[in-house]
């Protein structure tokens, strides 16, 4: 004989109210590993594509030594800072 609690994990109904909109979800144990297992595939795929759209922005580095790449890596936030106030005085005296 069964008892009610595996009666109720077979198939559940939930009800819900946003606002003005009322309904009702049925809920399979047999759907629910479908939809999720069909929403797993699609987040894998949609993965897939985003590491793909960010493949172009991560190309290797120059062929350039250490000991260059290093200074030029440090020296970049001070060339933007020198630019940023050669355009604020463009600004203010342009």
């Amino acid at each position: 004989m069964e008892s009610g609690n595996d009666k109720k994990k077979e198939h559940r109904e939930i009800t819900y109210q946003v606002g003005w909109k009322k309904g009702k979800i049925e809920w399979h144990d047999e759907a629910s590993e479908t939809i999720l297992s069909k929403q797993l595939q699609d987040h894998e795929t949609e993965k897939v594509k985003g590491i793909k759209k960010l493949d172009i922005f991560w190309l290797p580095a120059m062929g350039l030594p250490d000991m260059v790449v290093l200074p030029l890596l440090y020296s970049l936030p001070i060339f933007c800072f020198v630019l940023t106030l050669i355009l604020v005085y463009g600004l203010r005296h342009g």
